[in-house]
C-alpha cells in the first residue's frame, strides 16, 4: 500500500494531506499514519506543515521518491508496451472485456 501512496496521491497530486491519502485509499487516518511513517524512515517522503491549515500536515515526494517514482512510471509503460504493444486494438477490448468480467467475479466472491 506504501507504492500506491507514493504513485497515486503524492506523485500524480503533488503534497497531500493524512486525511486526503486516508480518503483516496479508503484507509482510516490512522492507518496512513503508519504507511506515511515508513516511508519518511525509508527517505521517499517528507512531513512538513500545511501552509494554511495549522492542524494539517503535508506528505511531499523528496528528491529520492521522485526519482523512483519516475522510473518506476517509466517500467510501467515499458511493461504495458511489451504485454500489449503488439495486441490489436479488437483483442486488447476483448481481452479487457473478459478481465473486467473476471474481477467483478472475484470481488463479488469476496464481498
Amino acid at each position: 500500500m506504501s507504492g500506491r501512496v507514493l504513485e497515486l496521491v503524492v506523485h500524480h497530486n503533488g503534497p497531500s494531506t493524512q486525511r486526503a491519502i486516508a480518503d483516496f485509499l479508503k484507509v482510516t487516518p490512522r492507518n496512513v499514519t503508519g504507511l506515511v511513517d515508513a516511508l519518511v524512515e525509508t527517505g521517499f517522503v517528507t512531513r512538513e506543515p500545511h501552509p494554511s491549515d495549522r492542524r494539517a500536515t503535508l506528505v511531499s515526494l523528496t528528491a529520492r521518491g521522485a526519482k523512483v517514482m519516475t522510473r518506476m512510471a517509466r517500467e510501467h509503460t515499458e511493461l504495458a508496451d511489451q504485454l500489449f504493444g503488439g495486441m490489436s486494438e479488437r483483442d486488447f477490448r476483448a481481452f479487457a472485456a473478459g478481465l473486467g468480467h473476471v474481477l467483478r467475479v472475484v470481488r463479488e466472491a469476496t464481498a
